[in-house]
């Protein structure tokens, strides 16, 4: 299999280093790509071997007939240190085995295949909020929201509802907005720090109680604790709600077990959404046509950005296995225990998957749309931001219709202009972020 020239010990550590890092990660593995083909290993690490594959064929062999009963991923270093340490049992994320697949069938049932419409009324309702306080803060004039921190608040309220239900709240109290606040500013610390600890050998770094290893552990402790403080109140009310902890408690499971996974629900809900729509947002503002194609009121158009957007800035631009036998992936024979990584954001931007790779053409998705017939190249599969298979996002069903009620909102409601002078970037922060505060102004909408 290709591989780049490495040094003894160090492997291509430096050569990462010099590219960026961590941070440019993406960048430096498309680069990888382009040089050495769809499928290549490399020691990033200096000790471990990691498959790299880029071609959607065995993307999806590896999702569909490779992955095994009980699907593996790679974690961040730093919290399986954080967990062996501290004992802090986390949810469906951190399970593996039995009782992973044991949970994860039953959250399928509630979020994945439940038909009835709880969980749409349950998202509507924190967006309605919103959308109003928006709407309030630009009566007369334009305002320029804090996007990335109204987001995550927005995700958070989002998931918390869900728990609830559509029957219950939480009293909106001042009290309510502070925790809440502070909660999406100590999770969104998790991904920062998490990041920064990869310049630093992470052992030597806790062992020495570094101040980048402090940040880290505090953050995680201080959005654990809120996170089962919320919960548990929930659970608290259970009786009186009709929302996902309820339906979790009739299914026999206990009350840890929903605490542990219903805390990560909570936490991991910021992140993926809240930058998903603001990259949706920036694109938007970009492209005023499209903007306007979307006040049509058919969501079906919406759902198209929202593709189109996750092809070129997806949320997790890297999604993991670990061999769990040996195996054959393309003309290779794998060991057991070998750490494959499907590059999906280069996937999704490459001329052979998608013709106009680089550019934002959400009707690239829609077969009946005419312009359609000019893009030769349409490989679906090559952009799985939700991920294949068993262990694929379970909450991708709360992130499409989260999504595309916030989109269809904003855009029936505002109009949205972008003043950031310079172009804005991704960057790697264990998720995909831009690279600067993305600045819009929001004005009511002109009919």
């Amino acid at each position: 299999m290709p591989r780049p020239r490495e040094l003894p010990v160090f492997g291509s550590r430096l050569q990462l280093w010099a590219a960026g890092n961590q941070t440019k990660l993406h960048n430096y593995i498309d680069a990888r790509h382009k040089e050495l083909g769809p499928i290549f290993y490399e020691k990033l690490n200096g000790t471990t071997n990691i498959v790299f594959v880029s071609d959607p064929a065995l993307i999806k062999s590896l999702f569909m007939t490779l992955e095994g009963k009980y699907p593996l991923h790679i974690l961040p270093e730093p919290w399986i240190l954080y967990e062996k340490l501290y004992g802090s049992k986390r949810g469906l994320f951190f399970m593996n085995g039995e009782e992973w697949l044991t949970n994860r069938r039953i959250t399928n049932k509630h979020l994945l295949k439940d038909s009835d419409d709880w969980l749409e009324n349950a998202i509507n309702t924190p967006i309605q909020q919103f959308i109003s306080a928006w709407k309030d803060k630009c009566k007369s004039t334009s305002f320029m929201p804090n996007l990335e921190s109204d987001f995550y608040r927005l995700s958070t309220d989002v998931i918390i509802q869900i728990l609830l239900g559509s029957k219950e709240s939480f009293n909106r109290s001042k009290y309510y907005e502070e925790l809440l606040n502070m909660f999406s500013e100590s999770v969104k610390m998790i991904f920062i720090t998490t990041t920064k600890l990869s310049a630093f050998p992470l052992h030597l770094s806790q062992q020495l109680n570094l101040k980048v290893w402090r940040d880290f552990k505090d953050c995680i402790d201080l959005s654990t604790a809120l996170a089962h403080k919320i919960v548990k109140e929930i659970i608290r009310k259970r009786h009186k709600s009709d929302g996902l902890i309820n339906k979790l408690c009739k299914e026999n499971i206990s009350d840890d077990n929903i605490t542990k996974i219903a805390a990560d629900f909570v936490i991991a809900a910021g992140d993926t959404t809240a930058y998903t729509t603001l990259w949706i947002l920036l694109l938007l503002s970009r492209h005023p046509k499209v903007s306007n194609e979307l006040r049509s009121n058919d969501k079906n158009k919406i759902q198209l950005v929202i593709k189109e957007t996750m092809r070129l800035y997806p949320v997790a631009p890297f999604l993991t296995r670990i061999l769990p036998k040996e195996n054959i992936l393309g003309n290779y024979i794998l060991d057991s225990g070998t750490p494959i990584v499907a590059s999906i954001f280069t996937s999704g931007r490459d001329e052979h998957n998608f013709s106009q790779a680089d550019k934002f053409l959400p009707y690239r998705w829609d077969r009946n749309d005419p312009r359609r017939q000019d893009l030769a190249k349409h490989v679906p599969s090559a952009s799985l931001p939700f991920a294949m298979g068993a262990r694929s996002c379970v909450g991708k069903r709360i992130a499409m219709l989260q999504l595309t009620e916030i989109i269809h909102q904003i855009v029936q409601n505002f109009d949205l202009e972008c003043i950031n002078s310079s172009e804005v970037s991704p960057i790697m922060c264990q998720v995909l972020i831009p690279n600067q505060d993305i600045q819009i102004r929001v004005s009511p909408r002109k009919q």
